[in-house]
């Protein structure tokens, strides 16, 4: 059966910056830059961007046009193919597909909050705000509603199944039907609903969220001496860009034999960068600067993502006119960034299950929904499960598996290989000394990053006991040789020829 491939060039790159854009771009980037000193924080981000993030999503897209091309989509496959299908290999490869499984599990969950935080906003059923110059004393009434809403309420586990229900429609209409069509038409979507609301956000009071654009780009130097905030950018890097999850690689294996996947990559890094630099910047910290002044940021961001997204913001929004709509608007544009990104972290599963079990399309989006669906529902019923997992796959795993892939597929398979494959049909000549230098520089920056993330964060993490804990590592574990399984099993299944 012949594997399909992007109908469109624009819909290619809208999918894969969809993939990108994410709820990390809106929430997490500003909260990050407002924490870790202002525009010093940019001063690692690009640093990052440049020695781990263009260079892994060029790795990613070169490979997985490679490995597309030979009928592969998932690193079982990918990572199997270069070392003549062994077992120990395609395990190895099974890492890459159980990172994002994981990540979509809890992901799924709070991109289910924003639908029904839009819903709500729209039928009139969010709190009243109340006038306040105390952020503490405004955002009261969101506080207690959000803390009810993600008991869970069962207008939670709703608006939870409504969520997975729409993500099973879309996979199962396949790749141009389903994902590309959604990006095509959601991207932009996403675009003008952002620009939209950073133009309301940066004039609020007279334009004095432009202040608050300045207060978090003002730079505080002192704060460059820290490990934590190389720690912190080079994180948001990896968690904005998708990296080091096999997801990039997989939406890369279904571009046709000639595509030009330089200019893929970049377009793909640089609308993820216009969305969180530009937009995700514009408002929901300059919203807060604006109504409760400076010393109030820091504050909030110290409260974390969800506290900004889902209690400051909403808050914000429902004291202004037509609160109601602006809220919804919000909520809605968290929706579409979190829709597009939870396809593209469910696609490797499917694509596993498609290309090397040899299952229809139909009973491999079937099985990988079934799978994020009992993820998703620990997620909503059992606490500190969401955080435990975060940790495991979206932090350790995820720098682990970036070395792993720079190892394998540049050093591995060769840097004359990768350097002709990087050129082929590309639009500028990368010139070898520069793979070189990426060869060696970003690994040894990422074995830093994950001695100093060993040192800062494992000791508290497994210092943690408590029953949730236990479930999320259970639950880690399981998927972990649920897929290893399907990686091992799909071996004789793909050597035996044709799907079933």
């Amino acid at each position: 059966m012949k594997r399909e491939t992007w109908q469109t060039k624009i819909g290619l790159i809208f999918a894969a910056a969809g993939n990108a854009i994410g709820l990390g771009n809106l929430l997490r980037f500003p909260s990050k830059v407002a924490l870790y000193g202002g525009g010093a924080f940019m001063i690692p981000y690009f640093v990052a961007l440049f020695l781990l993030g263009i260079p892994l999503m060029l790795i990613e897209w070169v490979i997985g046009r490679y490995a597309g091309a030979k009928g592969h989509g998932s690193m079982t496959g990918i990572i199997g193919s270069f070392f003549n299908h062994s077992y120990g290999s395609r395990v190895l490869g099974s890492i890459g597909v159980s990172i994002p499984v994981l990540i979509v599990c809890y992901y799924i969950y709070i991109e289910s909050w924003t639908l029904g935080f839009a819903f709500l906003s729209l039928l009139g059923k969010m709190p009243q705000p109340v006038q306040s110059p105390d952020y503490k004393t405004a955002m009261e009434p969101y506080v207690s509603f959000f803390k009810s809403y993600t008991q869970p309420s069962l207008t939670a586990l709703v608006f939870l199944v409504i969520t997975l229900a729409i993500n099973w429609v879309i996979l199962q209409r396949g790749i141009v039907k389903g994902i590309e069509l959604t990006a095509k038409y959601g991207l932009p979507l996403l675009i003008l609903m952002g620009i939209f609301l950073g133009f309301v956000s940066l004039s609020m009071n007279g334009w004095k969220g432009v202040e608050g654009l300045l207060f978090i780009y003002t730079p505080d130097f002192s704060r460059l001496s820290d490990p934590q905030v190389w720690l912190e950018a080079s994180g948001q890097i990896f968690f904005t860009l998708s990296l080091g999850m096999g997801a990039i690689a997989t939406y890369a294996s279904y571009v046709k034999k000639n595509e030009d996947v330089v200019k893929a990559g970049l377009w793909t890094a640089g609308l993820n960068e216009f969305v969180e630099v530009v937009i995700g910047a514009s408002i929901a910290i300059p919203a807060a600067f604006a109504v409760f002044g400076a010393l109030a940021v820091p504050e909030l961001a110290k409260e974390g993502t969800f506290r900004i997204g889902f209690m400051t913001m909403p808050a914000i929004l429902m004291s202004l006119p037509l609160g109601s709509l602006l809220s919804t608007v919000w909520f809605f544009l968290l929706f579409i960034a979190a829709l597009t990104s939870s396809l593209a972290l469910t696609q490797p599963l499917v694509a596993l299950l498609e290309d090397e079990m040899r299952w229809s399309h139909s009973k491999a989006v079937n099985v990988s929904m079934l799978l994020v669906s009992v993820g998703a529902f620990l997620s909503a019923f059992v606490p500190g499960f969401i955080d435990d997992v975060d940790f495991w796959a979206g932090t350790l795993m995820l720098l682990f598996f970036g070395l792993l892939e720079i190892i394998i597929f540049v050093w591995i398979f060769g840097v004359n290989n990768f350097h002709r494959e990087l050129n082929t049909n590309s639009f500028i000549r990368i010139p070898k000394a520069l793979v070189y230098f990426f060869a060696v520089v970003s690994p040894v920056f990422l074995v830093i990053l994950l001695y100093f993330w060993g040192v800062t964060k494992l000791p508290q993490v497994l210092s943690q006991t408590e029953p949730g804990v236990i479930v999320a590592r259970a639950f880690v574990i399981f998927v972990l040789v649920l897929i290893a399984f399907f990686s091992v099993e799909s071996r004789r299944r793909y050597l035996a020829g044709p799907h079933m």
